[in-house]
């Protein structure tokens, strides 16, 4: 019946994940005018990157006509809605991300190459500025140019175009809002400060020391199924599109990364982007009924039952 009704995509679904996530929201809300405020503003940025991660997979048809991703943000944002109520650059972060993974995964369509490298640069250097992990992300840009045989020395000049414009950019800003700096101090703070080592040292160590709560179990127990069966369905049983599955498997791996190694945070949205496409890839794979509504009934009752532990 669950999937009988999302199977099809009308306006009436996102009345229906409107009200599911505002029951939430109040659910979680203290009695506080700022506390709701700031979660009001945190919701607004988290619903926008969904709409934009939700146009890029429209844009790329990496899932089917239906609503069943609307499902998955219902799960994953109602999983995590304690968290949005303290405000997070992250949120910020994660829009300019979602800007430059749109330029990367339209790397397959050879028109206009060396703009969509460029803009992709552009914004992963922006959203480092917020989050500064997210320079992880040049790791998707590089390999989706390997994947589709655009590796050559004029993108890489246009990548290095793409940083110096990023840093002009910024440091003109910088100027502006606070005034002269020397732009050798300025240049070093952004390029030479990137806890590299100790952003690896306090993965392994949540990894050894990660709080097993409820939420968090419920959580890796609804993903790590999941991404299983992605994989087996759509890049060891099916011969097709398998470029295209190794980005969305790469992204959810760097997503995941970033996501573990900063746990009380906002790090889980950058896996709303390519969780969505996964969990809807699954049940739209998923020949019986019984499944699917299993799967969707499950994501939609998870995150208000957990409202009482």
């Amino acid at each position: 019946m669950i999937a009988t009704f999302f199977t099809k995509s009308t306006p009436i679904h996102y009345v229906f994940a409107f009200i599911y996530l505002f029951g939430l929201f109040l659910a979680h809300l203290n009695s506080n005018v700022f506390n709701f405020l700031i979660g009001a503003f945190s919701l607004f940025l988290l619903l926008a990157s969904v709409l934009l991660a939700k146009f890029i997979i429209s844009k790329n048809d990496l899932n089917k006509k239906n609503n069943y991703s609307l499902v998955a943000i219902c799960f994953f944002i109602g999983l995590f809605m304690q968290e949005i109520f303290i405000f997070d650059d992250i949120l910020i972060a994660n829009i300019f991300l979602l800007l430059a993974i749109r330029k990367i995964y339209s790397i397959r369509n050879p028109i206009n190459i060396n703009k969509k490298v460029f803009d992709a640069s552009f914004w992963i250097l922006i959203s480092s500025v917020f989050y500064i992990p997210t320079l992880y992300f040049f790791i998707i840009l590089f390999t989706a140019l390997i994947l589709y045989s655009h590796f050559n020395l004029k993108n890489l000049v246009v990548i290095i175009s793409a940083i110096l414009s990023a840093t002009i950019f910024l440091y003109l800003m910088e100027v502006i809002s606070s005034g002269y700096i020397n732009i050798v101090d300025f240049t070093t703070v952004l390029f030479f400060d990137i806890p590299t080592l100790d952003y690896i040292s306090s993965f392994d160590e949540n990894i050894l020391n990660i709080s097993w709560s409820i939420k968090t179990i419920v959580f890796f127990s609804f993903l790590i199924p999941l991404i299983f069966i992605f994989i087996w369905n759509m890049f060891i049983k099916k011969n097709e599109r398998r470029r295209t599955t190794t980005l969305i498997f790469l992204t959810t791996i760097l997503a995941l990364i970033i996501f573990i190694s900063n746990l009380n945070s906002m790090a889980f949205v950058f896996l709303f982007f390519p969780l969505i496409i996964i969990f809807t890839s699954c049940v739209e794979q998923a020949r019986s009924k019984r499944v699917k509504n299993l799967v969707l009934s499950i994501g939609l009752l998870s995150p208000y039952l957990l409202i009482l532990f």
